[in-house]
């Protein structure tokens, strides 16, 4: 939102300062759901913008996983948006909340439609021409942001199929992600790997990916080399690996820890993905996702009776 309103104004003087006030004239209350800093490029803006912000009255409620102290923690060019922590402790009142219950995980998840192994692509093309049903699936192509396409392997009746690697492996965003779930609801994804140092980059587009299907309600349908918390088990925050109990002399580090991944904020964003993807995997859920596909069924059909009869007036 912030890079299109910036774009717009491109060639002001100060644009951040400009869009700033249209926010601002627009609401006084910003939400933000799960709030993080990765880059750089946005922890240098986010104290100019916030100042703006919160000087022309905007309220700010937002949740994060992280203390305001801890954000960007480790980040490049740190320093530099120290001033912005200082800036939120000094206008938003922190609060903690912490609970010992997962309440995603309460679910009654019983494996319908993730299969663990390998060599599973058989088994998985088969539950997937079995949700097509009648149709035949074809390579497709899909818009998903500027002009730019996603090639779908196959694809039909709103269930698109890939490979891992056709998703996670090539240089793709969220972006491209939620333009994939405006055309299909149900994802089938083959040979979803353990996660360790050596595909540390596929691991946070795995992440993003399950973050836009949990916010699009849309099904997966995965073959996986291991449970959810098993993919991840090589994945650990800097606070996570400091705790680990030190080497013995008979002990080789090098082949204990040749694929343990150090990443703050891979470590912390684990966890959601793990609740998520049991979640996802639920009875209730998957209700959810077919009660919400015959309400668009619905809706579809009411939209078609219309128009014919308008047609025949």
């Amino acid at each position: 939102m912030l890079d299109s309103r910036l774009q717009k104004h491109k060639g002001v003087l100060d644009p951040l300062e400009v869009v700033a006030g249209e926010i601002s004239d627009e609401s006084i209350l910003l939400c933000l759901d799960e709030f993080m800093v990765t880059d750089v490029a946005d922890a240098l803006i986010l104290n100019r913008l916030f100042r703006q912000l919160f000087s022309n009255g905007m309220i700010l409620v937002s949740t994060s996983n992280r203390a305001p102290d801890n954000l960007y923690e480790g980040g490049l060019q740190r320093d530099l948006f120290l001033p912005f922590i200082a800036t939120l402790k000094e206008r938003c009142v922190a609060h903690q909340i912490g609970s010992s219950i997962d309440y995603r995980k309460m679910t009654s998840a019983e494996q319908g439609f993730y299969y663990i192994g390998k060599e599973l692509s058989a088994l998985l093309k088969q539950k997937f021409e079995k949700l097509i049903g009648e149709q035949t699936a074809r390579p497709q192509e899909v818009e998903v942001v500027m002009g730019r396409t996603l090639q779908v392997p196959l694809g039909a009746n709103g269930c698109a199929y890939f490979s891992f690697g056709e998703l996670c492996d090539k240089p793709l965003g969220a972006a491209d992600y939620f333009g994939l779930f405006k055309s299909f609801h149900t994802l089938a994804l083959e040979g979803v790997p353990i996660f360790g140092l050596h595909n540390r980059t596929a691991a946070y587009r795995f992440v993003t990916l399950v973050d836009v299907m949990y916010e699009n309600k849309a099904r997966l349908l995965c073959a996986a080399e291991g449970y959810a918390v098993e993919l991840f088990q090589s994945i650990v925050t800097i606070s996570d690996a400091q705790q680990m109990a030190p080497r013995t002399s008979s002990r080789s580090r090098r082949n204990d820890d040749m694929d343990l991944c150090v990443d703050n904020e891979l470590g912390f964003a684990k966890d959601r993905t793990i609740s998520r993807l049991t979640e996802m995997n639920s009875r209730e859920y998957l209700e959810q996702h077919a009660a919400m596909l015959a309400e668009k069924q619905l809706s579809w059909e009411d939209g078609k009776e219309n128009k014919n009869k308008a047609l025949q007036a």
